[in-house]
């Protein structure tokens, strides 16, 4: 979670705009440019949950910093229908996210109503990005509609928007179990892993890891891709299990195919290309035979044959 409750020192110098010209709204906010955002906000009658909510999450006297701030204010009826309520942000972290989420809402810097090219991206307080979509005289913000421009405060501007900003949710990168150079899980609907076709390295380990599923998986062997029983004497993970820590370190350069045995029939199975992929044939030195040409054994019978002769001629005499 984002460090949400202390404004940035440093004014962001970038001054962006964009067009609302075409936009004929009445006014529906009395602004007292004397007055300082939190303020302003408080008195238009359309923002009381907004400034509940900064008061909830202790910002109030930030957003009375000297600034300049540009608030996008949802209404009253933006928070309805976000269905925000402030009693259920209790615990420090849910007071952080609530942070956040106002936070998202605040751009450190002016933003005036002047022209601005659709697509613009800028970097709200809480540290995420926004976009600005303008079309037919219609200015966006994310998903929020602009509805009110340029209501002026001592220390920036508030812009009135229809629906409450969410910030985008935080990427949280896997973690890899030491020993491992790849975990391969199972996929959401249970009916399949979640990486079906990997390329490692030689010498690189592959844990296939679950725990907890629904359903019991298992890892399997199989001699060739497409097969749905596994290769007796392969690879095994044992029986399917609902929790499961397989490791197997690959030493050199193959294709190995294998399935989930209880749902191999429904297309759970995977691949790892190990290095080239292709397993080295070794072809085994032919063992020569010694030729009964050669001159040693030539010379034996030659000896066998005089000695022979010999014993015979004995006989004889």
């Amino acid at each position: 979670m984002k460090n949400s409750r202390m404004i940035m020192p440093l004014i962001v110098g970038m001054y962006v705009t964009f067009t609302i010209g075409a936009m004929s709204l009445a006014p529906i906010v009395a602004a007292d440019e004397a007055e300082d955002i939190p303020t302003n906000a408080q008195n238009t009658g359309v923002h009381d949950s907004l400034v509940a909510a900064l008061a909830h999450a202790d910002l109030v006297t930030a957003l009375q910093a000297d600034g300049p701030f540009t608030v996008f204010a949802p209404t009253d009826a933006a928070f309805t229908a976000a269905g925000i309520d402030l009693s259920t942000f209790d615990t420090d972290d849910e007071i952080a996210a609530l942070a956040d989420i106002l936070t998202y809402h605040v751009y450190v810097g002016s933003v005036a109503s002047s022209a601005v090219t659709d697509g613009l991206t800028v970097t709200m307080l809480n540290g995420d990005e926004a976009t600005f979509t303008v079309a037919d005289g219609t200015v966006m913000i994310g998903e929020a509609t602009v509805t009110l421009a340029d209501v002026p405060a001592s220390n920036g501007v508030i812009h009135v928007i229809d629906k409450v900003l969410m910030p985008p949710a935080d990427v949280v990168e896997p973690v890899i179990p030491d020993g491992c150079d790849y975990v391969i899980g199972i996929g959401d609907d249970g009916l399949a892993y979640d990486n079906t076709d990997l390329s490692i390295e030689v010498g690189q380990t592959v844990c296939w890891i679950w725990q907890d599923e629904s359903m019991a998986h298992n890892v399997a062997e199989i001699a060739n891709e497409g097969d749905t029983t596994r290769m007796i004497g392969g690879l095994y993970s044992g029986e399917s299990m609902s929790t499961v820590d397989y490791r197997v370190t690959f030493d050199e350069d193959e294709t190995f195919h294998y399935i989930c045995e209880p749902h191999a029939t429904m297309g759970m199975a995977g691949k790892i290309t190990v290095g080239t992929g292709v397993t080295e044939v070794v072809t085994p030195e032919p063992v020569e035979e010694e030729d009964n040409n050669t001159p040693g054994f030539t010379t034996l019978l030659v000896a066998l044959a005089v000695m022979s002769a010999v014993l015979v001629t004995r006989r004889k005499a």
